[in-house]
């Protein structure tokens, strides 16, 4: 079996920028969410943000860096101290969601909603935002390798699919799989192959890489 260099670090975070609005008491809070890995690259989206929406009364930020959400910094942006960035940030907290920046801009639509209704609706945002915006796996895979014959790529498919393992295949004269595997499965994963093959399923295992994978 081969030997990580260090612990697998697990996170998730968002695949691309997405954006969604919210509507509350004729305020509007539209919600921009993007994948970041520095505050450099933060910074960059949240200024970029702020001149597309120059004309809002508040554009309320926070972003969460590196892959235990180690990075962490939001703020109100004008509204009342506590009602909006730090509310954001302890939805990015709740989720475990990291290498990302927020920005929620507000419309003031003329009502007001009370420190109460700020932080409801600030968190709601945020929250439905990140459950719609397409995420992704950042993990450790090992790379292992099995040779089959035509007439088993059916049924092992149809196994790698219901498995939710991600594979690539070649094909000549017989097809070349490469299964990412997470590294407590291999043992049973090569055992579940040389079941559904009778045997002649080779396996070969290669090194671990680090991957991102798309998640439904």
């Amino acid at each position: 079996m081969p030997e990580t260099t260090s612990p697998t670090i697990e996170f998730i975070s968002v695949a691309n920028e997405f954006r969604h609005e919210y509507i509350v008491e004729k305020s509007r809070f539209i919600t921009t969410i993007c994948p970041c890995s520095t505050e450099t690259e933060a910074q960059a989206f949240i200024n970029r943000i702020n001149k597309e929406f120059w004309d809002a009364r508040h554009n309320c930020t926070a972003y969460a860096l590196g892959p235990k959400q180690e990075q962490q910094r939001s703020s109100d942006n004008g509204e009342p101290s506590g009602t909006a960035g730090k509310p954001m940030l302890e939805v990015l907290k709740k989720t475990g969601i990291t290498n990302v920046a927020v920005v929620v801009t507000r419309y003031f639509g003329g009502i007001k909603l009370g420190a109460g209704g700020l932080i409801r609706a600030y968190s709601h945002s945020v929250s439905e935002t990140l459950q719609l915006a397409p995420k992704e796996l950042h993990t450790t895979r090992v790379q292992l390798q099995t040779t089959i014959d035509y007439a088993l790529y059916g049924s092992l498919e149809r196994y790698l699919q219901d498995a939710q393992l991600h594979y690539e295949a070649a094909f000549g004269e017989q097809i070349e799989l490469t299964i990412l595997v997470p590294l407590n499965d291999i043992e049973h994963i090569q055992k579940e192959l040389q079941d559904m093959s009778h045997g002649a399923a080779t396996c070969i295992v290669l090194n671990a890489i680090e991957v991102v994978l798309p998640l439904n």
